[in-house]
């Protein structure tokens, strides 16, 4: 199965969320309290009415074979005919109608998978390097712990009603392929005087206000990975922020409490937990390799240069003799129901138990003898068209964006699409690029990875003579290592329309000097940054609305850009609250007190707004007025030229 046990109470939760729909339906309950229930079983509402998305729990990113099929059979009955693959390596379904919903859950538990936490303020899917197991760099294999974590985790109802999402990541190695360095929980083995354990890092993530994480314990013994994942996530229940999800991070705590306060409130956690008596964690090492076919099977499909190609590209020996991993590129996450299926149904006849989903949002099969290697090309050939591609293909990463998000500015996935037409038709060699990470979000929220990235894209808006346009912060030099993690940092924005343009240009000019530098990463932290900036500089112009609307129009949209539609995002599920923003620049005092006190008549208890003000008298002033009424200042940020104000009406 899977690897995670299902908690015994799941089946009546699962009942408890469909008595919920009921009353929703009968307008006995309404569609915000419905949401604070339905969001932490990883149930998103689109932005087509009465559709949902619902993400399943594939901890470690793994699945078996035969869930795999089963999946794409449900998801062929009640979605839209196909899947997709996240960049938390699970699997999402979308477009599922509200009367579907209950049902889904149900078939899934029949084959051991849950949708419970897969959004909402709970303990989201714990994750694991791809090729752990096989990494012949790793120190020891860590998908156990993570499965094993998994098991005790979603079994606890403290795991589902935090201040906001809470995300666990193990690696095997310094290269840090999980991300422990960029997670609120993060886990890096080690080995000390013969025993397993774990480096330990925390109070660190994407998104708003990204930060590495912070290396909390220098080392623990592997049995200790529960009490110290459990203290963390209590210090977190106990004193994260409730009332502002922009401020209800890990990584925000441990500003608020400071460095040395945060230290000491884990280790009185840990402390108790540890008095009061804990069982470790299950560990169950999986046997290493699959079964080495008998008799001659061909090797070569009869594709000779084809096949060479898509091994060189795809295909790496394991340090299990005789059996290869294979990379299976599924372009931006999609992947059609009836192809996953013939997938399963041909690993099944292998023997293989399980495949692994990777964070960028393809498949990575494991344990394929070499005799089976061939006919697989031949399978992936037919339903995978990204195999016959370059690296690039696969590894291009991209949000939902504006297509179904209610948070989304720009259409990201539309973004990525001409990126993969100018690929198509730009005579670059794409193969001396490599598998770059070349991720795009539809809005500064890092749903995307842009700013783990090597080149990452983040949705904005921009303005040119009153009319609005959608555009991008690039971002680059992204480094994730356990030396010392940086984040990639923003160069400057772009129209969305002139981006495949200055991608195109910024891969001409690295290939041209691709043998002056080791690496692409070389590069950036080399010239490229200076060269990508001049580039930016050269697609800066906008033409006027009246003489050339294009654009004004994003990728893939046929009418003109707006933020019509957008709305409040899901991912925080909980205590409701509105933000609301307000520009009072340019406003004097104490006007703009005034109009401050008007908006916030407007709101109710608990509800936040964000004023604008201008330096000098205004943000001297204003904050201190708001106080004196009553209200929180939850924060209050300089934004270039002006004050970002947060007030939490009281």
């Amino acid at each position: 199965m899977s690897g995670y046990k299902l908690p015994p109470n799941l089946g009546d939760e699962i009942g408890a969320l469909e008595a919920l729909i009921f009353k929703f339906k009968a307008g006995k309950i309404s569609a915000a309290e419905l949401k604070t229930h339905r969001v932490p079983f990883g149930v998103y509402e689109q932005r087509e009415p009465d559709t949902y998305m619902v993400r399943i729990r594939c901890a470690g990113g793994s699945i078996a074979v035969s869930q795999l099929k089963a999946v794409a059979a449900i998801a062929a009955q009640y979605g839209v005919g196909d899947l997709h693959i996240t960049s938390r390596q699970e699997l999402q379904i979308h477009y599922v109608k509200l009367d579907d919903l209950v049902t889904v859950m149900r078939r899934l538990k029949e084959i051991g998978l849950a949708t419970r936490g897969g959004g909402g303020n709970t303990v989201r899917n714990i994750v694991v390097p791809v090729d752990a197991g096989i990494d012949p760099d790793e120190v020891f294999d860590v998908t156990p712990y993570a499965l094993a974590l998994t098991d005790r985790f979603i079994a606890e109802p403290d795991s589902w009603n935090l201040p906001r999402k809470f995300k666990i990541s193990f690696s095997g190695s310094s290269q840090d392929k999980g991300y422990a360095t960029l997670s609120d929980a993060g886990f890096l083995a080690q080995i000390k005087d013969g025993r397993r354990g774990f480096a330990v890092y925390a109070a660190g993530g994407l998104g708003g206000k990204p930060e590495a994480s912070h290396l909390l314990l220098e080392f623990i013994d592997a049995d200790k990975v529960y009490p110290v994942a459990k203290a963390l996530r209590n210090i977190f229940w106990k004193y994260g922020n409730r009332h502002n999800k922009h401020a209800a991070r890990l990584r925000f705590l441990w500003h608020t409490l400071g460095e040395e306060d945060f230290r000491k409130c884990f280790h009185e956690e840990l402390g108790a937990i540890e008095s009061a008596g804990y069982l470790p964690l299950e560990i169950n090492v999986p046997e290493k390799g699959g079964v080495l076919p008998q008799g001659n099977v061909p090797v070569d499909p009869g594709d000779g240069q084809g096949f060479a190609l898509w091994q060189k590209r795809c295909v790496r020996s394991q340090p299990q003799p005789g059996f290869y991993a294979v990379l299976v590129p599924v372009e931006l996450g999609f992947v059609g129901c009836a192809a996953t299926a013939r997938l399963a149904e041909f690993l099944e006849t292998l023997g293989s138990d399980e495949v692994r989903l990777t964070k960028d949002q393809n498949f990575f099969l494991r344990h394929i003898p070499a005799p089976a290697l061939g006919p697989l090309y031949q399978v992936l050939q037919a339903d995978f068209p990204a195999v016959r591609k370059p690296a690039i293909y696969g590894s291009l990463l991209s949000c939902a964006g504006a297509s179904t998000c209610q948070l989304g500015i720009c259409l990201s996935r539309s973004l990525a699409k001409a990126l993969l037409r100018m690929f198509d038709t730009a005579k670059l060699d794409l193969d001396a690029v490599g598998g770059i990470k070349l991720n795009i979000s539809g809005c500064p929220n890092s749903c995307g990875h842009h700013q783990a990235a090597d080149l990452g894209f983040a949705g904005k808006t921009l303005r040119k003579d009153g009319h609005m346009l959608p555009a991008y912060t690039i971002f680059t030099g992204a480094m994730i290592h356990a030396t010392g993690t940086v984040l990639a940092q923003a160069l400057g924005d772009v129209p969305a329309k002139a981006l495949p343009g200055v991608v195109q240009a910024f891969f001409a000019g690295y290939i041209s000097k691709s043998g002056e530098h080791a690496s692409f990463r070389a590069y950036i932290q080399g010239e490229g940054r200076e060269d990508l900036r001049r580039i930016l500089e050269q697609h800066q112009a906008v033409p006027d609305f009246e003489l050339d609307k294009n654009y004004y129009f994003d990728w893939g949209a046929d009418k003109i850009f707006s933020l019509e539609g957008r709305g409040a995002g899901e991912c925080s599920a909980g205590k409701e609250f509105t933000v609301i923003v307000k520009d009072l620049r340019g406003v004097l005092c104490p006007l703009n007190f005034v109009k401050t006190k008007v908006e916030l008549s407007k709101l109710k208890a608990g509800d936040v707004l964000e004023v604008w003000l201008d330096d000098g008298a205004p943000i001297e002033n204003v904050p201190g007025s708001v106080k004196a009424e009553g209200h929180n200042i939850l924060s209050q940020e300089k934004a270039g030229t002006y004050w970002k104000v947060l007030i939490e009406k009281k």
